[in-house]
């Protein structure tokens, strides 16, 4: 059984640091293609011009989500995170609450104001660079602490309410018109960083008896990042090869609606991962 264990610790240790390598990849493509390109900066001012469709009539809701952002909330995401480690006497646990929170959203400052920039390349006024997003990276941190301190036997439904309120933030700065989706899938990236590089530091913990519905949901979530993921490329294809429908708006809304499902493929690739590593078993 000793060796079982070994193998199923190293098995999870290697899938924690490529998806920690993964992540960070992902932030620098997301910049270097969408940011730092005349292609990528024009699909993504197509997108952004058509979040402008139909904005009054969700605005309203979709700001709420993003008013819940703030220091306080961080605050009380590491205090309830470390709170329920402890009760649960997961010591190391409690110590990478706000490793993990601290570390992506400062990682997420560094990059935005001191490390990254957006050059001019006469596509947009905007020349500030936006990437990644705070917001989005904020509600990302709640959602992978939240996974990391869920006792296993609910960690599945964790997963998918914090993540869908993760992806939903993200999709809310992009309706507001106050982030591109390079800005979201980046700082969920930023996240899935963090989040991996705790688990490779943890190392596989507790299992439930049955943690099949943590498997499957793992797997289910990955395979939606496959489908979306691939719908997404599709939608950016053909508006930067000019394929996409004449009709002005129509383009517009399949530049949008691509960029949404970028959002959503990251969202559910990054928890299928997380989830898929806090559930990895210590053989008994």
């Amino acid at each position: 059984m000793d060796r079982v264990s070994d193998r199923t610790s190293l098995t999870s240790r290697r899938t924690a640091a490529l998806s920690v390598v993964l992540a960070v990849v992902g932030v620098v493509v997301s910049w270097g293609v969408f940011v730092t390109t005349t292609a990528g900066q024009r699909a993504e001012e197509t997108a952004l011009t058509g979040s402008a469709i139909g904005r009054w009539r969700i605005a309203e809701e979709t700001r709420s989500v993003l008013d819940v952002v703030s220091v306080s909330f961080l605050a009380l995401v590491i205090l309830v995170g470390v709170s329920v480690a402890l009760l649960r006497r997961q010591w190391l646990t409690a110590l990478a609450v706000p490793l993990v929170v601290g570390g992506a959203n400062v990682t997420t400052q560094l990059l935005k104001y001191e490390v990254f920039s957006r050059p001019d390349l006469g596509v947009s006024a905007a020349h500030v660079n936006s990437l990644p997003s705070g917001h989005t990276t904020v509600a990302a941190s709640a959602a992978a602490v939240a996974v990391l301190v869920s006792p296993p036997r609910w960690r599945w439904v964790v997963a998918l309410v914090g993540w869908a309120y993760a992806g939903g933030t993200g999709l809310a700065t992009m309706v507001n018109g106050w982030h591109r989706a390079s800005d979201v899938v980046a700082a969920v990236f930023v996240v899935l960083a963090w989040g991996a590089l705790a688990e490779l530091v943890l190392g596989a913990r507790e299992a439930p008896p049955d943690g099949r519905a943590n498997r499957v949901t793992s797997r289910l979530l990955l395979a939606a990042a496959a489908g979306t993921g691939g719908l997404a490329v599709l939608a950016l294809a053909l508006t930067s090869l000019g394929t996409a429908p004449a009709d002005a708006r129509a383009t517009l809304l399949v530049a949008y609606g691509g960029s949404g499902l970028g959002v959503v493929a990251v969202t559910c690739l990054t928890a299928g991962l997380l989830l898929h590593l806090h559930t990895a078993a210590r053989a008994a």
